[in-house]
């Protein structure tokens, strides 16, 4: 089997990754480094069949690109296939917007849509030589670990997350001979989940009680809803604002994924959602908290309540997710500033960070390791893999770079 990281290897982000097998030809996932303007994988390389983790850019947004020059069959889980939509078509109207070099159009995710192949957790199916099965990775509603054999097994986990959250139900080990696993959380861990939830509910009841008002920055696939379930036993009025809602109304289209979709649906419903810009102006009157994109400050609704609220001390901002480099969530963190339509701004409300990853920390990788036993274990979607090496140093580890071919 011949393995070609054209993204992702030594680095978060931007995962591709190119495997040939016999008679098969396959790719897992082709995503982007959400930068300005945002990095892509290494040019892709034909291919018959490619499998998506899931529906986070850093997996899926240079898929397009791929549909512009090739053709091939996109296997993904119906809630990954219908989250892709919206935020593929988004990333092309930012590439617009912003004057990014375009590197893919219309017809190119009309192409990708046409190619799509719906896949059921646990159920078989045949790739050229290889089976194929899909198996939940835990980490948003849809995600998949990928699991193929032939003569022996292999897994790709994508993003992985194995702690149950309000969301899902964590990822269980599969067992199979090669395991290609994410490392973004090597050689760290994560505050107690428990722990950070009771943290940024007392944060927030501090907040709301002194006059102010709550932003809580999120991701629209995943973070969003999760983080209206968090919240909803607590009796503020919450508005919710950006792409969330559209994922939040697929999410409850598209049954068999949620832990708990009654739940979910009771949650949803003691929310208000945004939808235009008067009901903005109604959410700074009215709103006691504000859940709303982008997760990282860099566009989107967030901006316009940033920048009404910047110079009230009494209102916060509660970060929950990884702040990229060059970010004005990684800005905000480090220096207390942020752009706004060209203006850099120091505002004077409460800044926090709450760690709400789901991404599998480093104790819960090595656990997830042991527990399958592989003989070999190609670490990558991490800058610091050597530490799970040094963890377990009795298993056989390969760390690839992008853009190196090797076999196994």
């Amino acid at each position: 089997m011949k393995i070609k990281f054209l993204g992702g290897a030594e680095e978060v982000g931007r995962l591709a990754i190119k495997i040939e097998d016999k008679q098969s030809r396959i790719m897992v996932d082709y995503g982007i480094e959400p930068e300005k303007p945002p990095e892509y994988p290494l040019p892709p390389e034909k291919v018959d069949d490619i499998f998506v983790t899931h529906a986070h850019l850093d997996h899926t947004g240079a898929l397009p690109v791929y549909y512009h020059s090739y053709s091939a069959n996109l296997h993904a889980t119906a809630m990954t296939a219908n989250s892709i939509v919206p935020i593929l078509k988004d990333s092309l109207k930012i590439m617009n917007l912003e004057n990014y070099t375009k590197m893919y159009n219309e017809d190119d995710i009309s192409n990708l849509f046409n190619s799509l192949v719906t896949a059921n957790y646990g159920e078989p199916f045949e790739v050229g030589n290889l089976t194929a099965k899909a198996y939940s990775a835990g980490h948003i509603p849809g995600s998949s670990m990928w699991w193929f054999e032939d003569s022996k097994s292999f897994m790709i986990t994508g993003d992985l997350y194995t702690r149950d959250t309000n969301l899902l139900k964590g990822a269980k080990p599969v067992k199979t001979d090669i395991l290609i696993m994410e490392s973004t959380y090597a050689g760290r861990d994560h505050e107690d989940r428990d722990e950070v939830i009771k943290r940024l509910k007392d944060s927030i009841k501090e907040t709301i009680d002194n006059g102010g008002k709550v932003i809580l920055p999120t991701f629209a696939i995943g973070r969003t809803q999760e983080m209206v379930m968090i919240l909803r036993d607590m009796n503020y009025t919450i508005y919710v604002d950006g792409m969330g809602n559209s994922i939040s109304r697929i999410y409850m289209d598209t049954p068999g994924f949620l832990k708990d979709p009654k739940m979910f649906r009771k949650s949803m419903g003691r929310v208000i959602q945004v939808r235009n810009n008067r009901m903005r102006n109604e959410a700074l009157e009215e709103a006691d908290i504000i859940i709303t994109t982008s997760g990282m400050l860099d566009g989107g609704p967030v901006l316009g309540y940033i920048d009404a609220l910047s110079q009230d001390p009494k209102s916060a901002i509660f970060l929950t997710g990884y702040q990229v480099d060059g970010t004005n969530g990684r800005s905000l963190m480090e220096n207390g500033t942020i752009k706004i339509a060209g203006a850099t701004i120091k505002p004077a409300m409460k800044v926090d960070f709450f760690d709400l990853s789901a991404h599998a920390g480093h104790s819960d990788l090595v656990k997830f390791i042991k527990e399958i036993d592989p003989e070999t274990i190609v670490l990558c979607h991490g800058d610091q893999r050597e530490k799970l090496q040094e963890a377990i140093p009795e298993y056989n580890f390969v760390l690839p770079f992008n853009g190196h071919e090797f076999e196994l």
